[in-house]
């Protein structure tokens, strides 16, 4: 196993378990969040920002700051969405033909490469705002560890532990 990560300061503001509104705290709704004028006119990426940011109220940390971090995280799954179609429609080898129709080679599609390049982009981006499945599930139960050991009911190697 390997070994453990310490806890980035967001992951313990997001883990402490209450929510403590500072003074200094610029919080605000969905309504009153201004949305980048190219969001506004893609139908996806408008839907996606009012999912993100009614999420981010609900768990009351929206801020103006997020702006530019909520739009870069509608920019990216709509980027994931666009290559995913494309891979469907042309599947994932191209082939390359001469102007006589002949056939010369295949090649990877440049649509996977920019998914593959996206994905990891997509993970960091939803873990600073919150919303990486490791990050819900500790803000529903923060007390998620065990104090006690497990006992194994197998009777070789019943030194070892399993879980911590």
């Amino acid at each position: 196993m390997g070994t453990r990560k310490r806890r980035t300061s967001l992951e313990q503001f997001f883990f402490r378990g209450t929510a403590v509104i500072g003074e200094c705290t610029d919080l605000c709704t969905v309504n009153t969040m201004t949305v980048p004028s190219r969001i506004e006119q893609n139908v996806i990426m408008k839907q996606l920002w009012h999912f993100i940011c009614t999420d981010m109220e609900n768990r009351r940390c929206l801020s103006p700051t997020y702006t530019l971090l909520i739009s870069e995280l509608c920019e990216v799954i709509c980027l994931m969405n666009t290559c995913r179609e494309k891979l469907d429609t042309e599947g994932l080898v191209i082939d390359k033909f001469t102007e006589e129709g002949q056939f010369m080679s295949s090649q990877p599609s440049p649509y996977y490469n920019i998914l593959q390049r996206q994905q990891p982009m997509l993970v960091k981006l939803l873990e600073k705002i919150g919303m990486s499945p490791r990050d819900i599930h500790y803000l529903v139960n923060p007390d998620a560890t065990s104090l006690q050991p497990i006992e194994a009911h197998v009777t070789e190697m019943q030194k070892i532990t399993y879980f911590r």
